[in-house]
């Protein structure tokens, strides 16, 4: 039978959860991006981290917990206490973790709670100076009339820049061949020598060789124009199902305090909706998206059923 001590402390500890969250934070914060610094997971978590210790009165310390693809910085997260001091900042790749790793050390519908979407990067399809098309409908028409002549570069096998280019052969009727390189960079680098005539790539990654004429921008994978790129059609005005976006979302372990989680998104919310931190976003290439807890998690569940069936029919099989 329990003592009497024991049962007298059994309210404080059952109300501990909420008096930490009623003085949340009361010590720094850790974001941790699963990827090396640098990239651009990278450079949007480090903007928001400075805005949001500024709004908590708290610094948010960035922690880049790189490896396996971002697995290990997410598991690191998953397995943290569910007290609003560890946070996770990713892309939107974590929905097909489980399409493309057997075991990838979480699972990203059940270990966290989501707390925000924040910002998209644009993801253009680019083509280089041998492939005589400059708009979307004349490149889709020339690689119909070059089947499996034409080849698309990528930083890896089941990326989603190699997944935007599955779907774009699907809804194009199209047979572009996938090269996968270890990296952008090399990828880059291949599209230039016309080892592969066309990417489907981050703006940050190819923004200055378009500037500079070297490749060029044919359409936004996104459902709609980027704000940085109003110039540039959408893939959906010409393919009306497509949609290849890349975007980041701020998540804690599950069982974080409801009121952890509101004030997170509360805050993250008035963040987004500043004027200058959403130029500073869209300097940077990032195009500002807010979404609340719920709507980042239906947007998770969207990801994971569009791209599932397509990693499937593209044979692409887990590691």
């Amino acid at each position: 039978m329990p003592s009497r001590r024991s049962l007298l402390a059994l309210p404080a500890l059952l109300a501990a959860p909420r008096a930490r969250a009623a003085g949340y934070p009361d010590k720094p914060i850790r974001l941790l991006i699963p990827f090396p610094p640098g990239g651009g997971t990278d450079n949007l978590g480090r903007l928001l981290a400075k805005a949001l210790g500024d709004r908590l009165g708290q610094t948010v310390v960035v922690e880049n917990r790189g490896g396996a693809g971002g697995n290990i910085g997410v598991a690191v997260a998953a397995q943290a206490a569910p007290d609003g001091y560890t946070v996770l900042f990713n892309g939107n790749g974590m929905a097909i973790s489980r399409e493309l790793f057997k075991n990838p050390g979480f699972n990203w519908d059940t270990d966290f709670t989501w707390v925000a979407r924040t910002a998209s990067t644009p993801v253009l399809l680019v083509v280089n100076e041998h492939v005589p098309a400059r708009t979307l409908r004349d490149f889709i028409a020339f690689a119909r009339a070059n089947q499996g002549r034409l080849n698309h570069g990528t930083a890896g096998a089941g990326t989603p820049f190699h997944l935007g280019g599955e779907l774009f052969n699907e809804l194009a009727g199209t047979r572009i061949v996938h090269v996968p390189y270890r990296g952008t960079g090399p990828a880059v680098a291949g599209l230039l020598g016309n080892e592969v005539q066309c990417m489907f790539a981050s703006s940050t990654g190819v923004d200055g060789l378009i500037r500079d004429g070297k490749i060029f921008p044919l359409a936004n994978l996104a459902g709609k124009r980027a704000r940085g790129w109003p110039n540039l059609p959408s893939m959906a005005e010409e393919l009306p199902a497509y949609a290849a976006e890349q975007w980041y979302v701020l998540g804690v372990p599950r069982r974080t305090p409801e009121e952890i989680v509101q004030r997170l998104e509360a805050e993250t919310r008035a963040v987004m909706s500043d004027p200058a931190f959403m130029r500073l976003c869209e300097e940077r290439g990032f195009d500002p998206e807010f979404l609340d807890s719920a709507g980042a998690t239906r947007a998770l569940e969207a990801d994971q059923r569009r791209w599932a069936p397509i990693i499937a029919r593209a044979g692409i099989t887990p590691e």
